[in-house]
């Protein structure tokens, strides 16, 4: 005799159902919702029955019971409500509601707050990105910054979508179903994965400065190369990352000079002065000079000395202060300046090369010789400023007899 069809859905749902039994509490999904659908067969099978053997109701009683004891592990892999709300099983379809069996997930009504807090952390945190990026891309890309922003984008983007599109909380669903956390936690998971991305973003957006003094080491470099071009690019992309990182504005400031750019210099270099950066007082002065305009030059050397603790900045300073003094013919004054910057560092060209032409304007010329000595001795013709004075200085010596 052929079994019924009543034997038949419980034969298979009693395989699904072993199925179950050996895998908890390692389920997939797909093994879930077989089985939910082998006892929906049999549903179906008792409604269109005409007369099921008493045996058969003994092993459907049998095998709901064991269904029931597998209700932990079915509702902490997937979610039942959803399944509910997209295949409408009839009410007394009690395997569809496990849940009420086994009451595992039941602070369901805070996960609005969790979704909540998720969404603002992620929001945050693409707003974190946003700026990331933009300082990053600015200009022309580089190959760090492009993967730093890719990846923190790529990101942030996956999370924001897992969050905010339907498409996105689905995909984040089945990778939480795909590391096994359980239904009762997955809130909880999306919500560390908001507070994770947040974290992460705020660190990266707190480590700017740091990576800023990176491409500002790396344009000193190419600055020594004689890579300008490279320079550029790196200490501009360095006050991208860090506004206000008065080395990176002072070190582009040097680079516009020797470019020739002179007021992109002054521009640079006044940013750097306000932020108290020592030799940035000296450099200004230097081009005010040049300019002729000693009533801010000196001013800004005089504050500059009182901040400059290192000896080459100060031998600078006082250089200049000499330098100011002598194109005003205040030649005391000049002197004054230039033997202390000369006491400093007695190795240097300019302080002997412009005393020279402190001693010539006091009509010192003899020692104003011994002076243009020096000065011929330590200068640099690399120097803009020395090539000149080693002119005037052979000029003086030939003009005296004494070259």
């Amino acid at each position: 005799m052929s079994p019924s069809r009543l034997d038949r859905v419980l034969e298979s749902y009693e395989t699904k159902l072993t199925g179950i039994e050996k895998a908890s509490p390692d389920l997939s999904e797909a093994q879930i919702i077989e089985v939910l659908v082998a006892r929906d067969e049999v549903h179906v099978a008792l409604i269109d029955k005409t007369k099921d053997p008493a045996a058969s109701l003994l092993v459907l009683t049998e095998l709901d019971d064991r269904l029931k004891k597998q209700a932990k592990p079915i509702t902490t892999t997937i979610e039942l409500a959803d399944w509910r709300a997209s295949l409408n099983p009839p009410k007394e379809a009690w395997w569809w509601s496990l849940e009420t069996v086994f009451p595992v997930y039941k602070k369901k009504h805070f996960d609005w707050i969790r979704n909540a807090f998720a969404v603002l952390f992620f929001t945050f945190s693409f707003g974190l990105i946003a700026d990331i990026s933009a300082r990053f891309l600015s200009g022309a890309p580089d190959t760090w910054g492009t993967l730093t922003v890719f990846s923190q984008v790529l990101l942030t983007l996956l999370a924001t979508g897992g969050a905010l599109t339907e498409t996105g909380q689905k995909t984040i669903e089945q990778i939480l179903i795909s590391i096994k956390i359980p239904v009762r936690f997955r809130q909880e998971m999306k919500l560390a994965l908001a507070i994770a991305l947040l974290f992460l973003s705020f660190g990266l957006h707190r480590s700017l400065p740091s990576i800023a003094v990176k491409y500002n080491n790396w344009g000193e470099k190419h600055q020594r190369d004689g890579e300008l071009t490279s320079a550029k690019f790196d200490f501009e992309r360095a006050l991208n990352l860090a506004p206000d990182y008065v080395e990176a504005h002072y070190n582009l400031g040097l680079l516009y000079e020797d470019l020739g750019d002179f007021d992109s210099a002054r521009t640079e270099y006044l940013v750097a002065v306000s932020g108290g950066l020592d030799a940035a007082y000296n450099n200004l002065a230097r081009l005010y000079i040049l300019d002729e305009n000693y009533t801010i030059a000196i001013p800004l050397l005089l504050s500059g000395l009182d901040l400059a603790e290192d000896e080459d900045v100060r031998y600078d300073m006082l250089k200049n202060l000499g330098w100011a003094r002598l194109r005003q013919s205040r030649f005391a004054e000049a002197e004054i300046r230039l033997r202390a910057a000369i006491a400093l560092d007695n190795g240097k060209a300019p302080g002997y090369c412009l005393l020279a032409q402190v001693l010539e304007g006091q009509d010192n010329l003899d020692d104003a010789m011994v002076e243009w000595d020096s000065c011929l001795k330590y200068a640099n013709g690399y120097n803009p400023d020395e090539d000149v004075w080693i002119n005037l200085a052979r000029q003086n010596l030939v003009n005296t007899g004494g070259e």
